[in-house]
């Protein structure tokens, strides 16, 4: 891909202050794992990031067990007259008012997605809450990213995070485009059995460029399962950014091509890059701001 080439659509990206969105203990475990937190990222911040990509959906997170809430409210804020940005709310199922905080997300913050993490939110994605929560996704055609993978926090419970325990969801709600963040790592074999087997199912390769090994693997197994065209382009800033992600990728590319275990070639990663994610999810692009 050319430099001049943009992202088209970084589907994976985030907000939130160390302090006031981030907390213990969370973000003392990112200290413990990483060194630092890298959740501490501004409006302003992230605004400037994002021009790396056309377009940039932006994650509210509503995961209070581990200390993280960024709230619809702020995520609404952000995006509002950005004609880059697209916000996604996030609702924690156990919450008992959850059907109503999704439904005034949409109604009256014009957030467009819903974000989920079992694992940090606690509860199982075959909860009955759960399910009664993405029957307001469906209703109003909300596309779900769903963070199926491992972390890093011991306050995440970890049985909630495989990938395969998604399949009731999509089995459920055969029309409701949903993704797996990370391809579910470290279950990136898993993750991409369970998205080839739903064509409203997507994947994303936000926050593997620093794993080549397990990113040219998952690249490996959708290009060995046929799927490659159901890969997103995801960064998870400000864990990671475009430029790093669009470097992994082609890293892991040639990797896979010098170990012999799949041809995923640079046009490939192109693909990927260039994907119009937005009509793959059913959502229209942001409107222009007016001038």
């Amino acid at each position: 891909m050319s430099p001049e080439v943009e992202v088209e659509v970084d589907v994976h990206t985030h907000l939130g202050e160390h302090g006031t969105h981030v907390h213990a203990p969370l973000a003392e475990h990112e200290i413990r794992a990483w060194g630092r937190v890298s959740w501490d990222v501004t409006t302003q911040e992230h605004a400037a990031a994002a021009n790396s990509a056309r377009t940039s959906i932006v994650l509210a997170f509503d995961a209070e067990p581990v200390g993280v809430v960024v709230p619809n409210d702020y995520v609404a804020a952000a995006v509002a007259g950005q004609d880059r940005l697209i916000g996604f709310a996030s609702v924690n199922p156990n919450r008992p008012d959850a059907a109503a905080r999704l439904e005034t997300a949409v109604r009256d913050l014009g957030l467009r997605g819903l974000k989920l993490g079992p694992t940090y939110q606690h509860f199982h994605p075959h909860d009955r809450a759960c399910l009664d929560l993405l029957e307001v996704a469906d209703h109003y055609r909300l596309p779900v990213i769903w963070h199926q993978g491992t972390t890093f926090t011991s306050a995440a419970i970890a049985e909630y995070a495989r990938p395969v325990q998604l399949d009731l969801a999509a089995r459920t709600f055969p029309n409701l485009p949903m993704w797996i963040a990370h391809f579910g790592h470290p279950w990136m074999a898993e993750c991409v059995a369970t998205a080839r087997r739903h064509e409203h199912f997507f994947i994303d390769v936000s926050a593997l460029d620093t794993r080549p090994w397990q990113l040219a693997q998952a690249l490996a197994a959708a290009y060995e399962y046929r799927i490659m065209d159901r890969i997103l382009f995801g960064s998870d800033y400000p864990f990671s950014t475009v430029e790093r992600t669009v470097a992994g990728l082609r890293r892991a590319a040639a990797l896979c091509r010098r170990l012999g275990i799949a041809e995923v070639t640079d046009d490939d990663v192109d693909a990927i890059c260039r994907r119009d994610a937005l009509s793959r999810l059913g959502l229209r692009p942001p409107a222009p701001q007016a001038t």
